[in-house]
């Protein structure tokens, strides 16, 4: 009996080493689980905290390592150089994980889904009231996150612009915005020189539809690109309030839309904006309405009618833009022609043109290459350097 007890008791020992080592691990393992969100959210905000003019607040971040997730909860942005009380940036949710289908495509990336981001910018007579902002504070959230995006998705957001010390306030908004933007590293392998797609859709205002789409390719230092927008059914007089604060008049009725094509290749710029105004009424004259004030008004509305389509009741134009995406022209001259161009011999449509693309800008800058060289052989190395 005794040599039993002799050999069973160095083995209950080991078992009980044993186990004290794995729970022991356990705990730990719990422990750094329980610790780690707190450290990674101070980590985040404090890096936040040290671009200059921004504050960075967090409610909690949660970890989901199941799927590789990181998620924000209750995001803000405050800018400290202004006095509005508003947020810069708001965004209820973060959701940052692990883009699992990529990795069937032989990549490990990540992707960022945002709910109910927020966007606040204001106006004012100093600069104390105006908020405008930039994104400083983004890089050091983007090297927090340890693998590149590849999918961004925006759900429910909304960018909002206000002015509460203009006479009348105005206050403009672009609500229920949805955005998704693919293929940012090109996960995939497309071979083709705009590998990633972007889709925005929005209300503007109460009934304007706003839709922007296109392809990029953010892999370049400068970023090429060939995107489409169009804005539709704006009923003027919700502009009132900022026409009225901004210029000095308002519509009695009308309705505003807009489209657009822009793209950019090797930091060369090509596109147009064509801003359409349909059934436009402008002059609406009241009894306490000051006497200059009815001039102008009067003189607006007769502007309108006269560079106004009469068959379409339509007053349109084509404004081009080219040149360095970082300063683009503006073709002020060829603006004001086809202003006469939709009064007088055609009215333009609140429709995209398709006549912008990637093909033009690379035929225009192989061409001027060409030349380029060719009058480089009839110039000396003193006139080339020159």
């Amino acid at each position: 009996m005794s040599k039993i007890k002799r050999f069973l008791i160095p083995e209950n020992k080991k078992k009980r080493t044993r186990r004290f080592i794995l729970y022991s691990f356990l705990i730990l393992i719990i422990a750094v689980r329980i610790w780690l969100p707190f450290f990674l959210k101070d980590k985040l905000v404090a890096a936040v905290n040290e671009v200059e003019g921004y504050e960075c607040t967090l409610d909690d971040l949660d970890l989901h390592l199941f799927r590789g997730a990181m998620i924000f909860n209750e995001f803000e942005i405050t800018i400290t150089e202004n006095d509005v009380t508003k947020p810069f940036v708001y965004c209820k949710n973060a959701d940052i994980s692990v883009e699992w289908r990529a990795i069937f495509h032989g990549s490990i990336v990540s992707e960022v889904i945002l709910d109910q981001l927020e966007l606040y910018f204001a106006d004012g007579e100093s600069k104390e009231e105006e908020q405008t902002g930039d994104a400083s504070w983004v890089e050091p959230i983007i090297d927090f996150i340890p693998l590149k995006i590849n999918h961004f998705a925006i759900n429910n957001g909304q960018i909002e612009f206000e002015n509460m010390v203009s006479e009348p306030p105005v206050n403009l908004k672009l609500t229920d915005l949805n955005l998704i933007v693919e293929n940012l590293t090109n996960s995939t392998d497309v071979e083709k020189a705009l590998p990633s797609s972007l889709k925005l859709t929005s209300h503007f205002l109460d009934q304007g539809k706003l839709t922007l789409e296109g392809e990029l390719n953010i892999l370049k230092e400068i970023p090429d690109m060939d995107l489409n927008l169009d804005l539709q059914a704006v009923n003027v007089k919700e502009l009132n309030d900022f026409t009225e604060a901004y210029a000095n008049f308002d519509f009695e009725k009308g309705e505003f839309a807009l489209a657009a094509e822009f793209a950019a290749l090797n930091g060369e710029a090509k596109g147009y904006v064509k801003p359409i105004l349909n059934d436009v009424k402008v002059l609406n004259v009241k009894e306490d309405t000051p006497v200059l004030n009815g001039f102008w008004q009067a003189f607006v509305g007769l502007a309108f009618n006269i560079t106004k389509n009469i068959k379409k009741d339509r007053t349109g134009t084509k404004i081009p833009i080219e040149g360095k995406i970082d300063n683009p022209d503006i073709g002020i001259g060829t603006t004001i022609i086809n202003i006469f161009k939709n009064a007088f011999i055609k009215a333009y449509e609140a429709e995209v043109d398709n006549s912008v693309s990637l093909k033009d800008i690379a035929k225009e800058q192989d061409e001027r290459t060409f030349w380029e060289k060719f009058k480089g052989l009839f110039s000396s190395d003193d006139e080339q350097k020159n």
